[in-house]
């Protein structure tokens, strides 16, 4: 019986780029951009703002472009989102934020999925690297930093596993199409269950709630609180303070 030859992980990615085979992309919890005024890649439509879904369109490309400002000879990675500037930018997803080159980025790096969020040009940052934030929170405003000074205030918005890298992101046009009737949540709205697992765990471990049974009392965090539901919604109505214990799951 002959042996069947093994494909390397590299090669199957080759191939899988090759034959667009790539698994689909996460859905997004919220719209990147505040509002409703902005435009899905750059066309004849580009400064049209009154209606987005009808105007949405994806500038994705894989191959050398010289639109925009210095080009972009390794193909323009993600898709551009027009709009007035300084209009709030908001997190996809739950994750840690990462800064990134090429003018003021924020990337989010969901740790459920294991795919990153690029949210390039803007004009200012509102989160610390290495900050956890919540799906709907603030992290900048839009603007035209970096390669993109002199043109039009845009959103370079790319999505990409975290372990390939920037350029192994794909097209995301359609997740963006899908979340853009997503409206972020409050804080005070959001439920311990509807956190992913590695959430969980890091909270639960923050804690001292994982394996509590096995702990004893001179182990465990002064708290009167019988399990991590309860410490969640305790902590929700402390605001701020909550916010600032969240953040230090992830550094």
């Amino acid at each position: 019986m002959k042996k069947r030859s093994l494909i390397s992980e590299s090669e199957k990615e080759r191939i899988r780029s090759l034959y667009n085979l790539n698994e689909s992309l996460p859905d997004l919890d919220v719209f990147p951009i505040k509002g409703d005024r902005y435009n899905i890649g750059y066309d004849q439509d580009w400064d049209d703002f009154t209606d987005p879904r009808r105007t949405a369109n994806t500038d994705y490309s894989r191959k050398a472009t010289h639109a925009g400002a210095g080009g972009h000879l390794k193909g323009h990675i993600g898709v551009d989102i027009f709009g007035p500037k300084g209009t709030p930018i908001l997190a996809p997803v739950d994750g840690k934020v990462k800064y990134g080159g090429n003018g003021l980025t924020v990337i989010i790096e969901d740790p459920e999925t294991g795919y990153s969020h690029w949210l390039g040009h803007l004009d200012s940052i509102s989160v610390d690297e290495n900050d956890f934030v919540f799906a709907g929170q603030q992290v900048g405003t839009l603007g035209n930093s970096g390669n993109a000074s002199g043109t039009a205030p845009h959103l370079h918005y790319n999505i990409y596993k975290t372990s390939g890298g920037f350029y192994s992101g794909e097209d995301p046009i359609d997740v963006l199409k899908k979340s853009m009737d997503k409206e972020p949540k409050d804080i005070e709205d959001l439920e311990y269950d509807e956190m992913g697992d590695t959430f969980k765990e890091k909270f639960k471990k923050f804690f001292g709630m994982d394996n509590k049974d096995e702990k004893t009392d001179e182990d465990r965090p002064a708290t009167e609180a019988e399990d991590e539901f309860e410490i969640w919604d305790v902590m929700k109505k402390t605001g701020s303070a909550f916010m600032d214990k969240i953040k230090g799951l992830f550094n």
